[in-house]
């Protein structure tokens, strides 16, 4: 035998009772079947409001309870039609006028006692129940059964305890006597949430009792299996309004649904299940919209599966106190004192954590407790607080976060992965606590990070794939050119267990912003369709609310302003990833002071292509350094433009026409005087310096300027071209003493002893920095290690491929470094 048991969710529309019919039709062509309703959805929180208006003998309760009564009238009409539905609507208006009578009474004593509130609130399921057996009758033989018949229960009216010993030998003698005076086997329809004493008044136990009702027919019958159907495919890992990658669990033990139900899913009331824990009744949860689902199956053995943890969930709205000092330790009975008189006031205790030394006890209540939680605290240790022994301390808008699962139990470093994947992600724990049995840890946070947490472990404890999600800003031809890689790779990072979504971009005028993610093959349009006008610091708080678990921003500008912003995507818990080499040569104090606070908040700041764009300049000066080696000399042709400029200075053509022919092909900037004034190379030594330990300041760096002095202001203009030939004397010269010496000339970066001069020097012909072709770039890092021969990269260092790429790989080093 099976018992199903719906939900107001799964009876809230026409169409979804007729879902419900179909579904329990196939279920007896299976085999027997007994059903459990709740009262139509929010039907039972009206009939409620319909006591208190009365009570208060206000006019609105006649216009409540006529709502109430066309729901119920049109219900009927619509599934079996005014022309059949006179019979049933008979005993319906039957039940709505007795429900008006009751109410009347209310109005006549001014108040509704609780046990009025459970005869009013009974009609709910009374009516749903009528209604369903009802339309199912028309297909099968069905009977309406009021469980106030056989559910036995004390007085303890809205929340009445049942007599287990009376209610399962009243059940069973009930239902034997219902299958036995019916010749085709009826499908009961019977109505849960409600009982009576056994003096026949009516009571309710609990506001998750038609689980309860269901639990208990089912024990009392010993079913096969108690089906709860809901609107969601089954319980979840977590959340989904909250946590977009939460999945259906399917298997998950008695204890781990009543430790996930105790800490905030919307599971199953442990209270509710009990007689069917009892009796080793496994209950599988279902979804009325999608009956093909498997649901989720809780029974006294969980199937293992691949995780430690089964479910992450949440309790909000708690206030945190703590009770400390030193007059705690050593004397026993102060934890009981405590919650003797939280008791006392009514507190409900929701977590409790209390250091081994004694010197502190955190306790969670809810905030509405918070009030009477304090005042019993203060009261009770009076004495310890004047002489100011002992202090009490309150935080309000906390959360309890809870990871649990059966797996968790004897299994190292379960903790470790909660706490170290919050500590990595900057949330801060006020409290912690785990039950004996190891199978929940919980811990306590502010509210205002809840949702960030509860991703965060959950992405720990469950994700698969690395998942990372960029803002990219510039859309120039650098960042258009990861777009475009990205895009192309998106099936190969997937296949390598990472998930990078792309977010949003900007340029200098807009931004687009999408936290599911945006079309990579229509990001432009989609741009210069956006109105969100570009601000840094709005921009780094709209990311900031999207509360992601692990993001970067990708800053491939040259702009200033987006530098600046830096401590704004910091703080939104933004790595950030970037060509830019503004950061890296800052003034040297504000440099320093960006770099602790990456280290403080424990944020990557990714800078490979920073110096030769896809050349891993960057990564091998670091790793010289780890390693314990020392750096002696960096020399080097650090500029792609300045060193295509003098790979093809040969004297044949002037160096003016070469700068101009270079500008023409866009192997310089807009305006070439950045080029030729050296100041790139400059930032580029000043930041290979700083990786040493050097404080050195863009000013400490020596550097040839190309641009004569006459020509270095002002706006730049094709006439600046022909300005420049009137000096190719002085550079032809200049390279016809270089070639009779057998030299080049090569515009190289120089760092050495503390020292960085930028500018034209000569090489012999057969020198390797001599023997560059193109627009490469080629550096040279002479250290202890390499001190006869040195290390040499080599490649091209400009272009917006390569240093496209050069992002792409610190993307990728990002994704190794962030923690499964």
């Amino acid at each position: 035998m099976k018992i199903l048991k719906f939900g107001g969710s799964s009876l809230a529309t026409i169409d979804r009772i007729r879902d419900v019919a179909t579904i329990v039709l196939e279920e007896a062509r299976r085999g027997p079947v007994i059903v459990v309703v709740s009262a139509f959805q929010g039907v039972t929180n009206q009939l409620l409001e319909c006591a208190r208006l009365a009570a208060k003998a206000d006019r609105r309760s006649e216009a409540a309870w006529k709502k109430i009564v066309h729901r119920h009238r049109s219900a009927v009409d619509d599934l079996l039609g005014k022309r059949r539905s006179a019979r049933l609507r008979s005993r319906v208006n039957t039940l709505l006028g007795e429900l008006h009578e009751v109410l009347h009474g209310i109005q006549l004593l001014g108040h509704g006692p609780p046990r009025a509130l459970d005869l009013v609130a009974s009609f709910g399921e009374r009516l749903c129940a009528l209604v369903v057996a009802t339309h199912l009758s028309r297909f099968h033989a069905a009977r309406f059964v009021d469980a106030r018949q056989f559910v036995v229960t004390d007085d303890q009216f809205t929340n009445a305890n049942v007599h287990f010993g009376k209610t399962n030998q009243a059940a069973r003698r009930f239902f034997a006597e219902l299958f036995r005076s019916n010749g085709r086997r009826p499908i009961p329809v019977v109505t849960g949430f409600i009982g009576s004493t056994s003096d026949g008044q009516t009571t309710t136990i609990g506001r998750n009792g038609s689980d309860y009702t269901a639990a208990i027919v089912g024990a009392a019958l010993s079913a096969n299996v108690i089906e709860i159907w809901t609107d969601v495919d089954g319980v979840l890992s977590a959340d989904p309004n909250r946590v977009a990658s939460a999945f259906v669990l399917p298997r998950i033990t008695y204890e781990e649904a009543m430790e996930l139900s105790y800490f905030g899913a919307k599971v199953l009331h442990p209270a509710a299940i009990a007689p069917a824990v009892a009796k080793g009744i496994p209950l599988l949860v279902k979804n009325t919209l999608n009956p093909k689902a498997p649901g989720t199956l809780i029974s006294r053995a969980g199937k293992n599966g691949d995780h430690l943890a089964k479910g992450i969930t949440s309790i909000a709205g708690l206030t945190l106190l703590t009770l400390r000092g030193l007059s705690m330790v050593g004397v026993p009975g102060n934890a009981e004192r405590l919650f003797r008189a939280l008791a006392s006031r009514g507190v409900s205790v929701i977590l409790i954590s209390q250091a081994s030394s004694e010197h502190t006890i955190c306790f969670a209540v809810r905030d509405t407790d918070a009030a009477a939680a304090t005042a019993a605290a203060r009261q009770e240790f009076r004495l310890e607080l004047h002489h100011k022994l002992t202090s009490l301390d309150e935080k309000p808008d906390q959360t309890i976060i809870a990871v649990v699962g059966d797996q968790m139990k004897g299994h190292p470093g379960v903790s470790g992965k909660m706490f170290g994947a919050l500590g990595r992600h900057n949330i801060n724990i006020s409290a912690i606590a785990q039950g004996a049995s190891e199978r929940n840890i919980s811990c306590v946070v502010d509210t205002a990070q809840q949702s960030r947490a509860l991703n965060i472990i959950h992405g720990a404890f469950f994700e698969r794939r690395k998942r990372l999600a960029l803002f990219v800003i510039g859309t120039g031809n650098i960042g258009g050119t990861l777009l475009r890689q990205l895009h192309e790779q998106r099936h190969y990072l997937l296949s390598r267990g990472f998930d990078v979504t792309v977010i949003g971009v900007a340029n200098s005028k807009r931004f687009l912003l999408d936290c599911s993610g945006i079309n990579l093959g229509r990001w432009r349009e989609e741009l210069a369709a956006s109105r969100r006008r570009m601000d840094l610091r709005t921009l780094a708080c709209e990311i900031g609310k999207l509360e992601l678990t692990d993001a970067a921003i990708v800053d491939c500008t040259a702009a200033d302003s987006v530098v600046q912003a830096y401590p704004d995507f910091v703080r939104a818990n933004l790595h950030i990833i970037t060509p830019n080499k503004r950061a890296n040569v800052l003034p040297w104090r504000r440099y320093v002071s960006l770099m602790n606070l990456l280290r403080e908040r424990q944020i990557y700041f990714l800078d490979e292509a920073n110096v030769g764009a896809g050349l891993p300049v960057m990564s091998t000066i670091r790793d010289l350094i780890a390693s314990g080696d020392t750096i002696k000399k960096v020399e080097g042709i650090f500029s792609g433009t300045l060193s295509f400029l003098f790979n093809s200075f040969d004297g044949a053509i002037p160096f003016s026409e070469l700068v101009q022919t270079a500008h023409n092909n866009g192997l310089t900037e807009p305006d070439p005087r950045d080029d030729l004034s050296g100041e790139d190379v400059a930032r580029k030594l000043l930041i290979l310096a700083r990786q040493t330990g050097s404080k050195m300041e863009i000013s400490d760096v020596e550097v040839e300027n190309l641009v004569p002095r006459n020509l270095a202001v002002g706006k730049f203009s094709p006439r600046f071209f022909t300005l420049l030939a009137r000096h190719d004397a002085f550079m032809s010269a200049r390279f016809k003493r270089a070639r009779s010496r057998g030299a080049v000339l090569r515009y190289v970066g120089t760092l050495e002893r503390s020292r960085a001069r930028a500018g034209i020097k000569e090489f012999p012909r057969d020198h390797p920095i001599a023997a560059t072709k193109g627009s490469d770039n080629i550096i040279a890092f002479t250290t202890k290690r390499y001190a006869h021969t040195p290390l040499v990269i080599q490649g091209p260092g400009a272009g917006a491929d390569v240093t496209a790429m050069g992002v792409f790989s610190d993307i990728l080093k990002l994704l190794h470094y962030l923690p499964h």
